[in-house]
C-alpha cells in the first residue's frame, strides 16, 4: 500500500491528487470550501493547525511584523521617488500604499509561516504545483490585490509555491500540472457598489452641487454621517452637502512592465530568509497604481478641490488609489488630514498598526481618547438617529465571517479561526430551549469564503435565516439581539435599546487594557459573554420578560458605563462637531 503523504496548499481541487492510498494533510481550513465539502469529507486528510490560535505567539508576530513593515515602508520610499524621480516623505508614501504594505506583509509572513509550521511537524512526499506564473500581472488596484489576498486559490497557490521551491525543494518533491482552471481575473470578487435609486438621486445632487460650488474649504470623503447629518454639518460651514464622488471615477490603468520592476532595487537589510523573500517578490505583487499608474492617477487628482484646507475621511484613506494620492498630495501642501473612525466599540488593542493615527493629524475616536493625536466626538454613524422604540419578537443571532485566507495581522478571528467562532454560536444556538427556537433568526455575516450562511442553514434551517434587508430593520423585529463581536454592530445594539449581550471568543479579542474594567461591569451585569453556555442560560431565563433584566439598575449603570467610555450621542452632537471643525478653519 501507498502511504505517501501529499501536501495541499489551496482550495485549488487538481492540487489534491484525489489517490485514495496518500493522506492528505491541508495547509489551513482554508482548503476545505464548504461547497466543496461531499468532495473532502471523503478524503483520508488532515489540517495543519493555524498558529495563531497560540495569542502568545499572535502578539510576537504583530510586534514583529510592525516593525519589518516600517523598515520596508522606509526602503520602499527611496525606491519610489527615485523611480518617480519625486523626493516624498515617509509620510506621503504611508498615506499612498501604507494600508496594501501592510496588508501584504501580514499576508506573505502567514503564508511563510504556515509553511514552517506544517514542515516542522509533518513529513511529505509530494505536493502538486500549477504551472500558471506567466498568466499573473500584477493587481490594477489595492481593492484587487486586497481580493487576491483574502480570497484568491490561484494567486495564494502561486505564492505557496513560490516559497516552497525557494526553501523546500530539498524537503519534498514537486508534481507540476498545467493550469486549466479560471483566470485570476475571474477569481477577484466584485467589489463595484450596488446602485440604488436613493444613490442615483444622491449622485446627481452632488454633481449638480460640484459645478455649482468648487471651493469648498473642509472636503467630507466617505465621511460616515448620513446623508442628512452630512447636510447639516456642511450647511452650517456654509457650504453645500457633497459626497465628493468625483474620487469614485474609474482610470485605466496601464500593463505592467515586467522588464522595469524588474531593474527596481530595495535597498533594505534583510535579517532572515523571510524578510529577504519579501524583498526579492515585493516588486512582483505591488500595485499598478504605485508604480506604472502613479503618474496617471496624480495627473487626474492635481485638478480637484483646490482649495481644500481640510480633508475628513472615515474610509478611503484605506482603498481608494485616487483619493490616497491626492491626499497625500494635500500631506505635502500641509493641509489639515483628519481620519475618523468608521466604527467603534471597546477598542482593540492589536490593529492596523495604529495606520490611522500616523497617517492624521487628527484621530477622531467614539470612545475615550487613549493619545493626544486622538479627539473624541460623538459617532459620526451614529448621530441624527434615535433608539427604537418599540421591540419585535425574534431572538436575533449576529453573525461573524472573515476573509478565507489570513490577510491582515489584528485582533479577532483571522481566516480559519472563524471556524471555532461559528462552532461557539452554534453551542449557544444549541443551548436555547426549544420554545424559543422558533423565534430565532440569525443574521450571518456576508460571505467571505467561508460560507456561513449555508452552515447555519445546514444546521438549522433557511427559516432561521433573517429575512431583513437591513441591520436596523432585524433590530427592529427582535427581542432579544445577541451579537457575536465586539465591534460596530455591537455597539449599534446597545444603541437601539434593544436587549443585546455580547457573545465572542475572547481569547481572540484583545482589547486595550484602558477598558478592562469596563468588560468587568459589563461582564457582571451579564452583557458580556465568552462561554456559549452560560449565555443560552442567561436568555432563557430572561426569555419571558427581558426588559426586567435590561432596565435593571445594575444594567443600566453598565450601559451608561460603556456609552460613557465608547462613544455616545449627545444632544449637541451638531454643535460639537460644527466647532471642531470651524476650529481647524480658524474660524
Amino acid at each position: 500500500m501507498n502511504n505517501k503523504r501529499i501536501l495541499v496548499t489551496t482550495a485549488i481541487e487538481d492540487t489534491w491528487g484525489f489517490d485514495k492510498y496518500k493522506e492528505i494533510i491541508f495547509l489551513g481550513e482554508w482548503c476545505k470550501v464548504y461547497s466543496s465539502k461531499s468532495l473532502w469529507q471523503e478524503l483520508n486528510h488532515r489540517v495543519v493547525n493555524f498558529f495563531w490560535e497560540d495569542r502568545k505567539k499572535f502578539k510576537k508576530d504583530y510586534n514583529y511584523i510592525e516593525e519589518f513593515y516600517e523598515n520596508l515602508l522606509s526602503s520602499l520610499t527611496d525606491t519610489l521617488n527615485s523611480y518617480h524621480n519625486t523626493t516624498h516623505s515617509v509620510g506621503y508614501w504611508r498615506i499612498v500604499l501604507g494600508p496594501w504594505l501592510l496588508t501584504y506583509v501580514s499576508a506573505i509572513w502567514s503564508r511563510w509561516e504556515v509553511l514552517r509550521v506544517a514542515f516542522n511537524n509533518n513529513k511529505f512526499d509530494e505536493t502538486i504545483l500549477l504551472d500558471f506564473s506567466a498568466e499573473y500581472t500584477p493587481p490594477s488596484s489595492h481593492l484587487e490585490s486586497m481580493s487576491l489576498i483574502s480570497s484568491s486559490h490561484s494567486w495564494n497557490h502561486l505564492v505557496f509555491a513560490r516559497i516552497l521551491k525557494k526553501y523546500y525543494a530539498d524537503k519534498i518533491n514537486f508534481i507540476y500540472l498545467p493550469y486549466c482552471e479560471k483566470s485570476f481575473s475571474q477569481e477577484i470578487s466584485d467589489y463595484n457598489r450596488k446602485y440604488n435609486l436613493k444613490y442615483k438621486i444622491y449622485s446627481w445632487f452632488d454633481k449638480l452641487a460640484g459645478l455649482i460650488r468648487c471651493d469648498e474649504k473642509v472636503v467630507f470623503v466617505t465621511s460616515y454621517f448620513s446623508g442628512i447629518s452630512l447636510a447639516k454639518v456642511a450647511l452650517k460651514l456654509r457650504q453645500l452637502p457633497r459626497f465628493y464622488q468625483e474620487f469614485d471615477q474609474a482610470i485605466e490603468m496601464p500593463n505592467a512592465s515586467s522588464s522595469s520592476r524588474s531593474k527596481l532595487i530595495l535597498s533594505l537589510n534583510c535579517s532572515g530568509e523571510f524578510e529577504t523573500f519579501v524583498k526579492d517578490n515585493l516588486f512582483l505583487d505591488i500595485p499598478i497604481p504605485y508604480l506604472e499608474g502613479y503618474s496617471i492617477i496624480l495627473k487626474r487628482s492635481k485638478h480637484l478641490l483646490p482649495n481644500c484646507e481640510v480633508v475628513f475621511s472615515a474610509n478611503s484613506y484605506w482603498y481608494n488609489d485616487l483619493f490616497k494620492i491626492w491626499c497625500a498630495e494635500k500631506f505635502n501642501l500641509k493641509k489639515i488630514i483628519i481620519i475618523s473612525q468608521h466604527g467603534s466599540s471597546i477598542r482593540l488593542k492589536y490593529k492596523n498598526f495604529s495606520h490611522e493615527e500616523k497617517i492624521s493629524d487628527i484621530y477622531i475616536v467614539w470612545h475615550k481618547s487613549l493619545s493626544n493625536r486622538q479627539v473624541r466626538l460623538p459617532p459620526n454613524k451614529i448621530v441624527g438617529t434615535n433608539p427604537i422604540g418599540k421591540y419585535g419578537t425574534n431572538l436575533l443571532v449576529v453573525g461573524l465571517e472573515g476573509s478565507l485566507y489570513p490577510a491582515r495581522c489584528c485582533s479577532g478571528p483571522v481566516s480559519s479561526l472563524i471556524l471555532n467562532d461559528y462552532f461557539q454560536n452554534m453551542e449557544f444556538i444549541n443551548g436555547i430551549d426549544p420554545v424559543i427556537h422558533k423565534y430565532l433568526k440569525v443574521r450571518p455575516h456576508h460571505n467571505s469564503g467561508w460560507n456561513t450562511s449555508q452552515r447555519y442553514i445546514d444546521e438549522l434551517s433557511a427559516s432561521n435565516i433573517s429575512p431583513h434587508s437591513t441591520l436596523l430593520k432585524a433590530f427592529k423585529h427582535s427581542r432579544i439581539i445577541v451579537c457575536t463581536y465586539p465591534q460596530t454592530t455591537f455597539f449599534e445594539a446597545m444603541y437601539s435599546g434593544v436587549p443585546t449581550i455580547l457573545l465572542y471568543k475572547k481569547e481572540y479579542w484583545e482589547f486595550c487594557s484602558e477598558f478592562d474594567g469596563l468588560v468587568e461591569v459589563l461582564e457582571d451585569a451579564n452583557i458580556l459573554f465568552d462561554n456559549p453556555l452560560l449565555a443560552s442560560n442567561h436568555i432563557n431565563k430572561i426569555w419571558n420578560n427581558p426588559k426586567t433584566w435590561w432596565d435593571s439598575k445594575k444594567v443600566i449603570n453598565a450601559r451608561e458605563e460603556f456609552f460613557d467610555q465608547c462613544g455616545r450621542v449627545d444632544d449637541d452632537w451638531l454643535e460639537q462637531w460644527v466647532n471642531f471643525f470651524k476650529a481647524q478653519l480658524g474660524a
